[in-house]
């Protein structure tokens, strides 16, 4: 088989597990604000070790399937300047990745009106919509992947979760 996985795709099963580890930090993010976008799916179908007729290439795609349920959940809690917040430190022009930024930001934000209970009238920025499905798994789980990695490591997720705290403390104040 090689690079390829029995759906012919590069990397198969190992690329399947490196990818289905790098989203836990984002999934889990998602699933302990929002618990209910966990899949339950029985025993003999997908047990402890993966399982025959599930396996890793089951597991990632669920994965994927629960991330954007959490995505689509937060909608209501998404805040419409994060992507002026974003550009704030990051020079659109100047970055390839700014998308994967304002997504990972964009939920960084999401979470933070939700766990205060705040939901926002407008929705996300005009002109800005989250990224869509890709065609395929690889392609989304690449997408997602990279997502994730801003999601866990750039400081630009402090500055947006600072920015909604500090509007949310602004509205419960009265200011």
């Amino acid at each position: 088989m090689g690079e390829r996985g029995a759906m012919g795709e590069r990397g198969g099963p190992v690329r399947d597990w490196a990818d289905l580890h790098r989203l836990r930090p984002l999934w889990s993010a998602l699933r302990a604000e929002r618990p209910e976008i966990e899949l339950v799916t029985p025993e003999p179908w997908f047990g402890p070790g993966g399982g025959r007729r599930g396996g890793v290439r089951f597991a990632l795609f669920r994965r994927i399937i629960e991330i954007r349920d959490g995505q689509l959940s937060l909608r209501p809690y998404l805040h419409p300047r994060v992507p002026f917040w974003v550009g704030e430190v990051v020079r659109p022009a100047r970055t390839d990745g700014f998308a994967v930024v304002v997504e990972a930001a964009a939920i960084a934000a999401a979470l933070e009106a939700a766990r205060a209970g705040h939901r926002f009238p407008v929705g996300p920025a005009e002109g800005w919509v989250p990224h869509p499905l890709a065609a395929g798994l690889r392609e989304e789980a690449a997408w997602l992947v990279e997502v994730a990695a801003v999601y866990r490591r750039s400081p630009i997720m402090a500055h947006v979760r600072r920015r909604v705290r500090a509007e949310l403390a602004g509205a419960t104040t009265g200011r």
